[in-house]
């Protein structure tokens, strides 16, 4: 059996239970350039691959060219030969988030969400580095010159552990600012593209830096900052309507404009709502519903993110299979490939100048441009202080942390917790990290 496509290009999803698997699928089998290459789906779980099957089959049935599919279990045949490995993986996902924030909450350090910041974020991204951990190498003996795209989260914590602990060129994706802004802009009535964006700032948290319409030589910014200011959905909650209230709160007090929903932008501020007031204003934290989604079986929870069914019809995006929505990997592959110039408006990458007031090394959501086998960064501007200094804080933590997981450093562990914005004393930050290590050392090899 060949490891390769008919045509000699492969491309491996590790974690192929991923929702975006799905995404991928309807973009190689919509572009002609993919005609003939092989799609391997790599799952630790013979069901969740059978799942993925089924809700595949019916696109593959419509395709125009040929897309030759395989599946396995086994990490070596999915990396053997692969051109191109894109990574959406995690272990035990709702059980160990669930626990991510109760933790902390034994010691009064409380997070509405906690995947990318904070105390959840960072014990969170070293189980994900401990997982990569054993990926990253296979692919240095399996597929050295392949690329790495990774959806994984928290995704600034693991683009930081590439950079600095593999050749394996790397990456990172999330439809944060894309995606989110054309939600933003139907939620202004609006069509989803019709603003382009220039932003900034880390995964998860991007600031705005300015906004035009499409076909359009002038900025409306200003116009965008009234509507978002005058718009219910930005004063109010709604069923299955993604939460924007905190997002308007932040901008008031800075000033600009942060890019993504209430529930990940929270992640990187400790002056979000107290928690004696997160009922007013309609807030809980998520330990509840990832200990309710922990709670279903297997199947339950595959079919649900796999089908969509927990999402009952939300209002936006209005078709969530508009162009627009598209994930950004294959175009990425088919920039590098042919090396035609393309412009993302944003992608995890070496900062290197876009933004002028932080290190040229660190991780960051900015521009991109694919070009001569490389994505470049676009120079975007200074930040000004507030927003500067919460990604400052935070890229520092990154570094942080990766460093303490690779080299099993206890004491780097609690210097970063002391540094999260949630944390107020040493204290609080030793109890936690003891209660992380003993609840999760099985995911922490450089600690055991």
């Amino acid at each position: 059996m060949s490891s390769q496509g008919l045509n000699g290009k492969k491309i491996s999803m590790i974690g192929a239970g991923s929702g975006f698997t799905i995404g991928i699928v309807k973009e190689l089998v919509g572009h002609d350039f993919f005609a003939g290459w092989q799609f391997c789906m790599m799952d630790l779980s013979d069901e969740n691959l059978d799942l993925l099957g089924a809700k595949i089959a019916p696109i593959l049935a419509g395709a125009k060219h040929d897309l030759d599919v395989r599946r396995t279990t086994s990490l070596e045949e999915a990396l053997s030969g692969a051109d191109y490995v894109v990574t959406s993986c995690e272990l035990r996902r709702y059980v160990n988030w669930a626990k991510d924030l109760s933790i902390p909450e034994q010691f009064g350090v409380y997070q509405v969400q906690g995947e990318n910041g904070g105390p959840g974020g960072m014990i969170h991204g070293m189980r994900n580095i401990g997982l990569f951990m054993g990926i990253l190498p296979e692919m240095e003996r399996l597929c050295p010159e392949a690329w790495l795209l990774n959806f994984t989260n928290p995704m600034s914590i693991l683009c930081t552990y590439f950079k600095n602990h593999s050749p394996v060129r790397a990456l990172g994706f999330c439809h944060q600012v894309h995606g989110s802004f054309g939600v933003v802009a139907e939620m202004l009535d609006m069509e989803p593209g019709e603003l382009e964006v220039v932003s900034a700032g880390v995964n998860h948290l991007n600031w705005l830096f300015d906004v035009r319409r499409r076909g359009t030589a002038t900025s409306c910014l200003p116009e965008f900052i009234e509507r978002v200011r005058a718009s219910k959905y930005w004063r109010e909650r709604f069923p299955n309507v993604p939460e924007q209230n905190w997002t308007l709160e932040v901008l008031n007090t800075f000033g600009m404009y942060p890019i993504g929903y209430d529930h990940h932008i929270c992640e990187y501020m400790s002056f979000f709502w107290e928690p004696q007031e997160w009922a007013a204003h309609g807030v809980h934290s998520m330990t509840e519903t990832y200990t309710r989604m922990a709670q279903q079986t297997f199947r339950e929870v595959k079919e649900q993110k796999l089908l969509g069914q927990q999402y009952k019809a939300p209002p936006f995006p209005r078709d969530s299979d508009h162009p627009y929505y598209a994930e950004k990997p294959c175009q990425v592959i088919v920039a590098l490939e042919t090396n035609t110039p393309t412009y993302f408006d944003a992608i995890n990458i070496r900062n290197n100048g876009a933004v002028t007031n932080l290190p040229a090394d660190v991780i960051l959501d900015v521009p991109g441009l694919a070009i001569g086998g490389e994505v470049r960064s676009v120079h975007v501007g200074e930040l000004p202080p507030g927003p500067l200094e919460i990604c400052r804080r935070q890229t520092a933590l990154h570094e942080m942390i990766v460093a303490a997981t690779v080299a099993g450093d206890e004491s780097l562990v609690v210097q970063a917790l002391c540094l999260t914005p949630f944390v107020r004393s040493i204290t609080q930050a030793k109890q936690i990290w003891q209660a992380y290590k003993q609840e999760f050392l099985e995911y922490l090899p450089t600690f055991q």
